[in-house]
């Protein structure tokens, strides 16, 4: 399990670096139909999740996916639980399951990114569970 957890620990870390960055500096419709959902299903005018929310999720993903590179699983793995079981939670509760593509307007729906956030997940919990299993 602790071999597991430090292979796994720099996979996930790269990861969560790519997504981070993919938030940066690419076009992440996902945060617009987040705002959109809130404003139509709760009423809820949040003109501030894209673009600063966007990054500040991006910001964390980063350090997470840092702390994982640097051999920080427990750290690095806890902060990427908690992000990714954030994006599960908005996932089933405010935009769905099956999301754009692309932010093309005429792109097709797909469980794709749900379905990476849930094996990204457990991937975070077996690496935290891991790293914690050989300090203890």
């Amino acid at each position: 399990m602790v071999k597991f957890a430090k292979w796994a620990g720099y996979a996930l870390g790269l990861f969560m670096v790519v997504m981070g960055l993919m938030k940066i500096f690419g076009d992440v419709p996902i945060f617009t139909i987040l705002e959109n959902n809130l404003d139509t299903k709760y009423g809820l005018k949040l003109s501030w999740i894209d673009p600063q929310f966007k990054y500040f999720t991006a910001v964390l993903e980063i350090i997470s996916g840092a702390l994982l590179l640097l051999g920080q699983r427990f750290k690095g793995g806890a902060l990427a639980v908690m992000v990714i079981g954030g994006a599960i939670m908005t996932h089933l509760f405010v935009i769905g399951i099956y999301t754009p593509t692309s932010a093309a307007a005429d792109a097709p729906l797909s469980p794709g990114l749900f379905i990476t956030a849930c094996i990204s997940f457990l991937v975070a919990l077996l690496v935290t569970a891991g790293s914690r299993a050989k300090n203890a």
